[in-house]
């Protein structure tokens, strides 16, 4: 029973608060003047049946009563155990999207060190263009000092030669 108030609590709705909104349905007796009767609707004439002389019973008897708060008693049952339900799909869902969320922040940390690596590769990569731009430089003035040297070279020795050997003139 506590449970049912307590529910009724947490949807914000209590007896008091209906009883202070008075009834759902008119009285039997108010609004009638001499013999007239308002007929029931007929949703509850088969359950109540009539009496005295197929005039409808105007008040629900206990047992239909009863019967109505075993039904809502098996309509909350189901409903609370399909809310269970979903409270339980609700964690699984939740469970999942923090998996998911550690799983991008892993990617994450992934990404950001491949492409740490890959600015580290594109640096010693510049680094080795510019080495190897410096060593043709160095090759060029290397190969252009070299050819400088042996045209000095091939002049010393065609001095040398015209020393040693004099062309005749003076014999």
């Amino acid at each position: 029973m506590q449970d049912r108030v307590q529910d009724a609590e947490k949807n914000g709705t209590s007896g008091e608060e209906k009883a202070k909104a008075g009834p759902t349905k008119p009285s039997g007796t108010s609004g009638r003047t001499g013999g007239q009767r308002r007929q029931k609707s007929g949703r509850f004439e088969s359950e109540n049946g009539r009496e005295n002389g197929g005039e409808a019973d105007t008040d629900v008897s206990s047992r239909t009563l009863l019967t109505r708060l075993e039904q809502q008693s098996g309509q909350v049952g189901i409903l609370r155990s399909k809310l269970d339900e979903t409270r339980k799909a609700l964690v699984r869902e939740r469970e999942a999207a923090q998996a998911a969320a550690a799983a991008l922040e892993e990617e994450r940390r992934n990404r950001e060190r491949i492409e740490g690596n890959l600015k580290r590769e594109r640096a010693a990569r510049q680094q080795a263009e510019e080495s190897v731009d410096e060593s043709r430089a160095t090759a060029s003035a290397l190969e252009a000092q070299h050819h400088l040297l042996s045209a000095q070279l091939k002049a010393l020795q065609h001095k040398t030669e015209r020393r040693r050997f004099p062309l005749g003139r003076n014999r």
